[in-house]
């Protein structure tokens, strides 16, 4: 937590899991979330997909400033309440779009920004994750996700290519599929193709590809094609690499070094409290997200590319 701030607690419906993390981070456990409201100033919500939409709604109404996972919710309907609740409050709202933290995709947008690459054409993303992430089992049931990989990996290449070119999602096409685990409920591939307002491409290969023991969660890497320049974007390139030689022990290790994007990502939630500030990722942001997202599962569905649906 940034020196501003203090953990006052936890709330989870999985009680076990719940405790374990109050533990772990010294913090009381909190008997609902309720409970948790009555405590804090600002909260933190990283429940399953389908419960962001009531616990956005109670956050708002109990005055709290929200720093919300994504995707904002399951339903543009949802997403649209959460909005009317957030405004009426007069509260801060922060999407977890933590790329928009990461130094280097800060540095990118600099460049970008500073006519480096000249006028951007396409963007290329790759994101893929760690099947050891997904192990809780509601990330396999529909009702509390959503769907699979393009639910969860979808909003944060969208949100860079939105954020990068300044433009909006004017059609959207989207393969998915269960290619790499068929037990799987929900889908573990996609590949989306993003046609933006002002003409710009972005493509979006998104899985759950990754063994378990892969040394990271999992990727993000973003090509950027300008008319006289390109810029690739590799997250995770901080690392060391160590290998020893005095016993078996001394195996392959990945080290990583350089910003911690989810430490910054909050922290500059509670600069936009105390400063009173906009959040870099807002309410908006996470609406637009969703629309893309939502778009994918219906051109998949009907084969066809679509516009995204208005909230």
């Amino acid at each position: 937590m940034p020196p501003s701030a203090e953990l006052v607690g936890v709330y989870d419906r999985d009680e076990k899991f719940g405790r374990q993390f109050a533990r772990r981070y010294k913090t009381p456990f909190k008997k609902d979330a309720d409970s948790l409201l009555g405590d804090a100033d600002a909260v933190i919500i990283a429940s399953e997909n389908a419960f962001h939409h009531s616990l956005v709604k109670a956050a708002a109404r109990a005055e709290k400033h929200i720093l919300c996972e994504k995707p904002i919710a399951l339903t543009l309907q949802q997403a649209d309440e959460m909005k009317r609740e957030v405004k009426k409050a007069g509260v801060k709202f922060q999407m977890c779009y933590v790329m928009r933290y990461h130094t280097v995709a800060s540095v990118v947008k600099e460049l970008i920004d500073d006519g480096r690459i000249g006028e951007i054409l396409a963007l290329v993303g790759v994101n893929k994750l760690n099947s050891a992430v997904v192990t809780r089992d509601w990330f396999m049931n529909k009702k509390l996700s959503g769907g699979g990989a393009a639910m969860d990996h979808t909003v944060h290449l969208a949100d860079m290519m939105r954020w990068y070119t300044g433009s909006e999602a004017r059609e959207v096409y989207c393969e998915i599929g269960r290619k790499i685990r068929p037990q799987l409920r929900v889908e573990d591939t996609f590949l989306t193709t993003v046609t933006f307002e002002n003409g710009v491409l972005g493509h979006i290969d998104g899985s759950w590809s990754y063994p378990a023991g892969f040394q990271t969660w999992g990727d993000l890497s973003l090509e950027v094609l300008g008319s006289e320049g390109v810029i690739f974007l590799d997250a995770f390139r901080q690392n060391i690499y160590f290998t020893g030689g005095k016993h078996p022990e001394d195996k392959l290790a990945w080290q990583a070094y350089g910003c911690d994007p989810n430490t910054e990502m909050i922290a500059s939630f509670s600069e936009a409290i105390l400063l009173d500030r906009t959040p870099l990722a807002t309410i908006d942001d996470g609406i637009r997200g969703l629309q893309i997202t939502l778009a994918g599962y219906e051109s998949a569905r009907r084969g066809v590319p679509v516009k995204p649906p208005i909230a």
